[in-house]
């Protein structure tokens, strides 16, 4: 009998958590290389970078319960890459979710998709049609992940280690389950 993902508490996330994403991201990369034999985010995490992103208020963290450990990351963008998306894609309205993670301790629970579900109905609410997001070339396994989750591979672009492009629509309705912790801001 399958039984249904634990509840999430969805917070903005603040510098103080930068030491526990760059865990997130680490223990990540040693399980899909493990895994999958991809160096995908083999190189530490960019502090500079993962606080900008922060700071504007773009990367949230969930927890099982309200105060509790971040067991799982995502940023969500308004505006993707010129050198992922063509001009035409770009005038679309999406968003575009990255550093989308999960703590290994707790895989196989629902937690990614329920997490998923939530920026998805967030970026229906930001007036957002279509959600996408990008994956290394030579992640098959994160390829599937997103295709069972009901992604559709847009393309791989070449000469871009990212390169692998997703889609797929906004949800229209909240996700179940899922609870925000303080205000969360929704970057337009």
């Amino acid at each position: 009998m399958l039984t249904a993902p634990p509840p999430l508490h969805v917070r903005a996330a603040v510098p103080a958590d930068l030491d526990r994403l760059a865990a997130l991201r680490a223990g990540a990369a040693a399980w899909i290389a493990r895994e999958h034999g991809s160096p995908q985010w083999s190189e530490p995490l960019d502090a500079a970078h993962a606080l900008g992103w922060i700071e504007c208020g773009a990367t949230v963290v969930a927890m099982l319960e309200p105060g509790g450990e971040p067991i799982a990351t995502l940023t969500d963008r308004p505006s993707g890459s010129p050198r992922l998306w063509t001009p035409a894609e770009l005038t679309a309205k999406a968003r575009y979710f990255s550093r989308f993670t999960v703590d290994r301790r707790y895989a196989g629970r629902g937690i990614g998709a329920r997490l998923a579900d939530w920026a998805r109905w967030r970026a229906a609410l930001a007036g957002a049609e279509l959600v996408r997001a990008n994956a290394w070339r030579d992640n098959p396994g994160l390829h599937a992940y997103y295709l069972g989750y009901g992604f559709r591979l847009v393309r791989t672009v070449e000469g871009h280690r990212s390169g692998a492009v997703l889609e797929m629509p906004v949800r229209r309705t909240p996700a179940a389950g899922v609870h925000e912790v303080g205000e969360v801001p929704l970057l337009r």
